[in-house]
């Protein structure tokens, strides 16, 4: 049940509200972990207004986060999709005090629009503005998430903007703290975590229930395009040496050695692949070397039920082990390509890369798959991070998620993943089902398989379906003419990457 302490608020006789009119219940939020600020103009009762306009709208996450208000934002009826919002002429903002006491991940979600006639004023308006003295929000270790360079009119949306280490500045809605209100437009509902989203799963929860709840689109950044409905006619194998998805070899493919393996003898080939342990595994799941195999020509990730009290002093390992292997070496650009089948269970079955390299921290998810996740059993999940941005810490993704026709983790099916320095595109069985430009993925990164227990998204394994095996048949790999194929850690740290586009 939804705590207490998130319920509607309950009108007083003595509260001053904008409206009297009754609104429905909103459906529960799908995770109230860590939320920090909601502010919810659909919920009358959460506002008080004086001649007109909204003095204060409090914060229903009960931490008492209420945000008070500077000019004249008003309450406007029938704003989103039959439900009320706050509407800000430039000149209205409110403010909040810290959430934190301290350095601390953050995640905001904010619902706003912006009408024909509110169409004009400054570039870079802020929806949402940290700031902890005088240093400008729009710089580290300070945030803002704005409606955009320019100020024309759209359409509802969602934005999220996520951080890793946000300073415990005071909070703005609508404008900079301290400084100018900027806003024009239209806010429904802001919803501010004291966290990161560490899947882009759970993320996308939100922002789906947003979208849902006030009839708006979800604008991230470089969003791509997602297909929708089952594939068109896959494409006829015809050689192994070149891409199921460009078997007449219109691209002048090459293979790249470095990171194709067929994966036919007794062990994993240490010259190309190994299980690091600087990195233990998403908790309550432990990372071990001894779940990984090879064998009836197929890598094989198993995710099993252990006790590791007894391995690690770390407690928040517990009950499972998963499994994990990474390239030696570094790839930039090409068509990968591989044929697995999703571990049948709720552990992650999971194709991606990364790097850490020193100015630059990226990384792109080709698929992470819950196989026996309830309800998400035929979600084809994808994304691309940034994390550190030329030296910058910067946490933010975009991604997608297609629906199969078929339950993931029955059988085998071909995974395909193209890198470009124009596009990144996402394929099954040699049909696309999602593409983005690539603005920021060109530095080299790690090729990785792994499985990870993901509580906040896929739910823990049930101990029956346990011990549970992602199986990866064979990995390929090519590139296009001189492009260069693989780099160590070093050689990639030595070299300047390009900007992002």
């Amino acid at each position: 049940m939804k705590p207490d302490s998130l319920k509607r608020l309950a009108l007083t006789t003595t509260a001053l509200a904008c409206t009297t009119s009754a609104f429905a219940a909103a459906p529960q939020l799908p995770s109230t972990d860590g939320l920090c600020v909601w502010l919810d103009a659909s919920d009358a009762a959460s506002m008080e207004c004086a001649d007109g306009a909204v003095t204060r709208w409090r914060d229903k996450s009960s931490h008492s986060h209420d945000a008070t208000a500077s000019g004249k934002p008003t309450r406007v009826e029938q704003a989103f999709s039959g439900k009320a919002a706050v509407r800000f002429s430039g000149k209205d903002a409110f403010t909040l005090a810290p959430v934190s006491a301290q350095s601390s991940p953050l995640t905001v979600f904010v619902v706003s629009q912006r009408l024909e006639a509110q169409a004009s004023g400054s570039k870079w308006q802020r929806l949402v503005s940290v700031r902890l003295g005088t240093s400008p929000d729009n710089r580290p270790p300070n945030i803002c998430l704005t409606s955009g360079e320019a100020s024309p009119a759209y359409a509802p949306n969602v934005r999220v903007m996520t951080h890793d280490a946000v300073a415990p500045g005071a909070l703005a809605i609508g404008g900079t703290v301290g400084g100018a209100a900027s806003f024009r437009g239209d806010i429904a509902e802001v919803l501010i975590y004291n966290r990161g989203f560490l899947s882009e799963g759970a993320l996308r929860d939100v922002m789906e229930y947003l979208a849902a709840k006030w009839g708006a689109k979800v604008a991230r950044e470089d969003a791509g395009w997602t297909r929708t409905g089952p594939l068109e006619a896959t494409p006829m194998r015809v050689s192994d040496v070149l891409p199921l998805a460009d078997q007449t070899n219109r691209e002048g493919w090459r293979p790249v050695p470095a990171f194709t393996d067929e994966f036919n003898s007794s062990a994993l080939d240490t010259n190309k692949w190994t299980s690091p342990a600087r990195w233990q595994g998403r908790p309550p799941a432990l990372f071990r070397r001894s779940n990984v195999a090879v064998s009836n020509g197929c890598l094989t990730l198993a995710m099993c039920l252990e006790d590791v009290s007894g391995i690690t002093k770390n407690t928040n390992f517990h009950t499972y082990t998963s499994s994990y292997v990474s390239t030696l070496r570094l790839a930039r650009y090409g068509y990968y390509e591989i044929r697995a089948r999703p571990m049948d269970s709720a552990g992650s079955s999971s194709f991606w890369f990364t790097s850490g390299l020193k100015r630059w921290s990226t990384e792109i998810d080709v698929f992470e798959i819950g196989g026996k996740a309830p309800g998400r059993e035929h979600a084809y999940n994808m994304n691309a991070h940034v994390w550190r941005e030329n030296g910058i810490q910067n946490h933010w993704s975009c991604g997608g998620k297609w629906e199969a026709p078929w339950r993931l983790a029955e059988a085998f099916h071909v995974y395909g993943f193209e890198w470009t320095p124009q596009q990144v595109r996402f394929d099954v069985d040699g049909v696309c089902v999602r593409s983005a430009p690539n603005t920021h993925w060109h530095v080299p990164m790690h090729l990785i398989f792994d499985s990870e227990t993901m509580p906040d998204w896929f739910g823990l394994p049930r101990h029956e379906d346990l011990p549970s095996h992602f199986a990866i048949d064979y990995v390929r790999a090519w590139s296009r003419g001189d492009e260069t194929e693989t780099f160590t850690e070093d050689e990639a740290n030595a070299h300047e990457w390009p900007p992002p586009k």
